[in-house]
């Protein structure tokens, strides 16, 4: 997702499926319901259409979450009680935080594709949060995706090992040859 939604709180983690909600700006009523669809270990993806001067989210939902066990909150938008909402360690991820609060004024739609962030997010995509963002893995890639991040993290370790040893990240990356191929030079 676009770098502009973040952990609320540094250091949290969420990793779960997706249960999706399609709101009107600045409306979270539909927010309520999806944490009553979601089951323990889901995570709320919310599509807020990346407007930050209203909130749609806050300390009373977080709590709930905490409660149903949820496993984390993703918002293109803002929250309020963010002070209530960081000490409680609950994984919230968003784009800002506004004292304005929402209304509850139209009912649209939860566990739907959605965008959020600048991707397609699907019922049941695998979303992954830390302190460096968000991913979303599509549902259906989602084995793949895990076979290739375990085989690219024997890779690092290799590298890192091989760094110990007085390599340098230039001939562990083959970027002599990338630069050569380039034509850059060196004097």
């Amino acid at each position: 997702m676009r770098a502009a939604i973040k952990a609320l709180r540094p250091g949290v983690r969420c990793v779960g499926p997706a249960v999706t909600v399609q709101a009107m700006v600045g409306c979270n009523l539909m927010s309520h319901k999806a944490i009553y669809v979601a089951q323990a270990g889901d995570v709320i993806v919310f599509d807020a259409h990346a407007h930050v001067d209203t909130s749609v989210w806050g300390y009373l939902q977080t709590r709930a979450c905490q409660i149903r066990r949820l496993a984390g909150v993703v918002i293109d938008g803002s929250v309020r009680d963010s002070d209530q909402v960081r000490e409680s360690g609950f994984p919230v991820f968003c784009a800002g935080i506004s004292p304005l609060g929402p209304h509850k004024g139209w009912g649209d739609s939860i566990n739907v594709p959605i965008q959020c962030g600048g991707v397609r997010v699907a019922p049941g995509d695998i979303i992954v949060g830390d302190d460096d963002g968000v991913v979303v893995v599509p549902q259906e890639s989602a084995a793949t995706v895990v076979k290739i991040a375990h085989e690219y993290l024997e890779q690092e370790k290799n590298w890192f090992r091989e760094l110990e040893n007085g390599e340098t990240t230039l001939s562990i990356l083959d970027l002599d040859a990338k630069m050569k191929a380039l034509g850059v030079r060196f004097e």
